[in-house]
């Protein structure tokens, strides 16, 4: 009588924990939504992703499957724009989200594209719906797979991808090539015996340039803006107020200028300016200078 006792309670604890587990794991299987990955591929090759996610807020924590192992410039945010703790293992980010409904990822990758002669291709495998911008004036010439949509911004095409393995290709317009080609054929167009009186009379610049640059040194802006057509407006306004400068100015100062900027977006604009070897970004005490090259 007694085992029987003992079996008719342990039959009651089991059918009591067996809705409680799966609960749990229902729960476990919506602890967060992807709502949104955007890719922005630069004319260099860098891959910046931008993704929101819908949190559960009683959950202590969510792994994400990023689209690359190798990552940099990793920022996790929550609706708040306050940093949110993270870490990162292969493939995957583990983000400390308790308490947080919503949280942003941003991180910039180049181990998504790769260049063949003239033509860019992006190889990505999306668990989630992906839009992707390509850069400017790009002309794609391959997809794997037919978009969702194709749309465009301004002179960048737009592409929306369902989840699947994507390989896109595309090429990108020469620049300055006619103008090469102008300077090359007045190079092999001058006189031999012109040559020595066209020495005498650099030097004799050049001796003026050196007296002028004594007195005031400054960047070549202009040469900076021509070497690099894919810069954006507000890069552009950067590197004037630091040729303004001087040539160089500490962030918080470039922060106080263009107030108007999320100071994410600032911190990001400033990195790919010092990944194209535009500006150099120095630690001086406690504050970072940022320095035309």
């Amino acid at each position: 009588m007694e085992l029987c006792s003992k079996q008719l309670i342990l039959a009651t604890l089991l059918m009591l924990l067996l809705p409680i587990s799966m609960f749990a794991t229902a729960a476990g299987q919506a602890l967060f939504e992807v709502e949104a990955t955007n890719l922005t591929i630069y004319r260099d090759g860098l891959v910046h992703v931008t993704q929101t996610l819908a949190a559960n807020e009683l959950s202590p924590e969510i792994t994400l499957s990023l689209l690359s192992s190798s990552i940099e410039n990793v920022m996790v945010l929550d609706e708040n724009q306050m940093p949110v703790d993270y870490e990162l293992n292969g493939d995957k980010i583990t983000i400390f989200t308790l308490g947080a409904k919503h949280v942003s990822v941003e991180y910039e990758t180049l181990a998504l594209t790769k260049k063949e002669a003239e033509v860019w291709t992006l190889v990505a495998d999306a668990p989630y719906n992906v839009k992707v911008s390509l850069p400017q004036n790009a002309t794609v010439i391959y997809l794997s797979d037919v978009p969702t949509a194709i749309d465009t911004t301004g002179t960048c095409i737009v592409l929306s991808l369902q989840p699947s393995k994507w390989e896109i290709s595309y090429v990108l317009p020469i620049q300055h090539e006619e103008e090469s080609e102008g300077n090359s054929a007045t190079q092999a167009t001058i006189p031999t015996e012109y040559l020595t009186a066209i020495i005498f009379a650099a030097a004799a610049t050049l001796l003026s340039a050196l007296l002028i640059v004594k007195r005031r040194r400054g960047p070549n802006i202009k040469k900076i803006l021509k070497s690099n057509p894919q810069l954006k407006q507000e890069d552009k306004e950067v590197i004037k107020f630091l040729a303004e400068k001087g040539g160089k100015a500490f962030e918080a100062e470039i922060r106080e200028r263009f107030s108007d900027m999320p100071r994410t977006s600032l911190w990001r604009l400033v990195r790919r300016l010092e990944r194209l070897e535009i500006v150099e970004v120095k630690k001086i005490g406690l504050e970072n200078q940022v320095e035309l090259k």
